[in-house]
């Protein structure tokens, strides 16, 4: 069986079961873009299709739960609010949420039912799966998900934690997960996104996440990746910002020691539209990359409205042959006067065999604007490990605390404490370093 007639039979029995025009549309867009290969300029440095299997499986996988996911959902911090899926399934058994008064969080699928009139006018609305492959496929099969709608002027203190669990024993398994996140006028919140591959085989995923902020509302965003070695993870991020809204995502991957067959490949996608006044965007990301481990990170910044001011921050650890590419485009339109847009990507690496492709981009179509990029590849500097080893600290120990350093400026953007110290605290153990 062919690749396209393998997709065209599965959708055949996702097709009629809800959103059902948007997902055909969204379906004969994938049929034109099909898989993408290094001959698309936006994916040059990273070749996906060799990665991923002709016979995709994008029919939800079997969501049994095993050890590893109990044991670890035991090991959680005491989180107010946490939501588990496993193979993109929603698992309300494991799943902690109080009945807070002005905030909706429930699985995508019982949304389609239960909240049709939020699902039809927010659904689908901020991809452009004409054009991007990996949403497209998404919005076509997509079964379950995260709906989080928070109504005016509610401010959640605690952080919502949506845990995604991989257990799929098919190889072929491409597992399609979702999230939609509602800010309304005046509300704030903080979501953490956590990633795991809970089996001993590598995993492949397609993540998409849909963010609507409000006038004068906040998001904080966590995505954590922290176990990608056996991982093939597409992630892709689109959100729109109205007049006074702040929106923050920090982007954090992890690396680990691969015990799988060296499939390992993160790719972001992170897009953020400043369609009102005076919105902000903050934008940061950390990457560790270990062994072959390649992380890609594509950031999209795009300036409709004036007076709108966005920052970039990306830093990225790459040792023994990992690869990373940053690809960050501040785009800046005819009427969006008065912005202050600033990008910079710095990367550490640690290995002669490590590498990163770097493009920072500039458009700008307004003449009133202050925007800067930069970029940045090396290593460690060497006064700085002199200087510490001449004081009886260890070459291993000093280059240790210099990386930490280097890495923990973007774990300071990151709102919600827990979490913050949380990331604090996986950084110490990667680094093993003792402070």
């Amino acid at each position: 069986m062919s690749f396209a007639e393998n997709i065209s039979k599965q959708f055949a029995e996702v097709s009629n079961t809800n959103v059902v025009e948007l997902r055909k549309n969204a379906f004969t867009a994938f049929e034109k873009l099909g898989i993408p290969s290094s001959r698309h300029e936006e994916w040059k440095y990273t070749n996906i299709k060799t990665k991923l299997n002709e016979q995709l499986s994008l029919t939800p996988a079997d969501s049994q739960v095993n050890t590893t996911v109990k044991n670890y959902i035991a090991s959680l911090p005491p989180y107010a609010f946490r939501i588990i899926f496993l193979n993109g399934i929603f698992h309300p058994e494991l799943s902690i949420v109080p009945d807070t008064k002005g905030l909706t969080i429930c699985s995508l699928k019982e949304a389609f039912s239960s909240h049709t009139s939020l699902v039809e006018r927010y659904f689908g609305k901020l991809i452009n799966y004409n054009e991007e492959h990996f949403a497209a496929l998404n919005t076509a099969f997509v079964n379950d998900g995260a709906f989080i709608h928070v109504q005016k002027n509610v401010a959640i203190n605690e952080p919502i934690y949506i845990q995604y669990f991989f257990t799929a024993s098919d190889v072929n398994a491409f597992t399609q997960t979702r999230s939609l996140a509602i800010v309304e006028e005046g509300a704030s919140i903080q979501i953490a996104e956590d990633f795991r591959n809970a089996s001993n085989i590598n995993v492949q995923y397609n993540h998409v996440s849909e963010v609507f902020v409000g006038k004068n509302a906040s998001i904080d965003i966590v995505k954590l990746q922290l176990e990608v070695s056996n991982s093939i993870g597409i992630h892709t991020l689109e959100s729109q910002v109205e007049r006074d809204g702040k929106f923050s995502a920090s982007t954090i991957t992890f690396s680990s020691p691969n015990t799988g067959t060296g499939n390992a490949l993160i790719r972001n996608n992170a897009t953020a539209r400043l369609i009102g006044e005076n919105a902000h965007a903050d934008l940061n990301g950390l990457y560790f990359g270990k062994e072959n481990a390649h992380i890609d990170n594509h950031i999209l910044v795009d300036h409709v409205a004036p007076n709108c001011t966005s920052n970039q921050l990306y830093k990225g650890v790459l040792n023994d042959e990992s690869t990373g590419v940053f690809n960050g485009k501040i785009f800046v339109r005819q009427d969006a006067q008065k912005t202050n847009a600033f990008q910079s990507s710095k990367a550490l690496l640690l290995s002669n065999d490590a590498s990163i492709n770097s493009k920072p981009q500039l458009e700008i179509f307004a003449d009133d604007v202050k925007c800067s990029h930069g970029a940045a590849v090396g290593q460690l500097d060497e006064n700085a490990l002199f200087y510490q080893r001449a004081r009886g600290i260890t070459k291993e120990e000093a280059t240790q605390i210099l990386t930490y350093a280097f890495a923990h400026e973007v774990i300071d953007h990151v709102h919600s404490k827990p979490i913050r110290q949380f990331l604090c605290d996986k950084l110490k153990d990667e680094l093993k370093v003792n402070f």
